[in-house]
């Protein structure tokens, strides 16, 4: 027996545009996960928890100003990436950024970075102290949620060429602080560790 097909998240944008709330709803259950992971990145769990549902407050406030122009995903993980810049400015006034640090504390180096979770994390911990906002942003919404970089461009204020760039040098830089910390390890690009990628139908450029 035929099936209908699964609507597209632009559509579901589209038919919530027109008063369906039943499709915002849909919405929601799609990009909850992937969102508060992303968020997490960032801020504490409980922040990140209530930025998602200001996000998708915001989003439903401001349906009218989506055009389609873009993916869904992409404008949504914008608004979002925009209140956590916005809260972290409030609880930081002078505007500290996570700036780049040398690989100093000799960490034990993440053997054949893979499936094992701890080593995932020390990767993500390791880029997160090494690579600025935007850069982390950047790589971290590529090789996790699947982005391509047209649709991180937008997120991250750059363009498609700049995001391009952006990964090329953040690739580098984890390659580098590995390399210190373990001459003799071979390091893993992160392209090999998106162990829990989220399902944001997210495709590679």
């Amino acid at each position: 027996m035929p099936t209908s097909a699964r609507p597209s998240d632009e559509d579901l944008a589209r038919q919530a545009q027109a008063g369906c709330m039943a499709s915002f709803e849909e919405l929601v259950r799609r990009f909850q996960v992937p969102l508060v992971h992303f968020l997490r990145q960032g801020a504490q769990s409980d922040e990140a928890d209530d930025l998602a549902q200001d996000t998708f407050l915001k989003a439903y406030e401001n349906l009218h100003r989506y055009n389609g122009s873009s993916r869904f995903s992409t404008w949504l993980f914008t608004i979002g990436r925009r209140l956590y810049l916005n809260a972290r400015r409030r609880v930081e006034p002078d505007g500290a950024t996570r700036l780049a640090e040398t690989v100093e504390a000799r960490e034990p180096p993440p053997p054949k970075i893979a499936a094992d979770r701890e080593h995932y994390e020390r990767l993500w911990h390791i880029a997160s102290r090494l690579l600025s906002e935007p850069e982390y942003t950047a790589v971290w919404l590529h090789y996790v949620e699947g982005m391509a970089t047209a649709e991180i461009g937008p997120i991250v204020g750059r363009s498609r060429v700049a995001v391009k760039t952006m990964l090329f040098r953040s690739r580098q830089k984890l390659v580098e602080a590995l390399s210190l910390l373990d001459p003799n390890e071979q390091p893993t690009s992160p392209r090999h560790t998106p162990t829990h990628k989220a399902a944001t139908g997210g495709r590679a450029p």
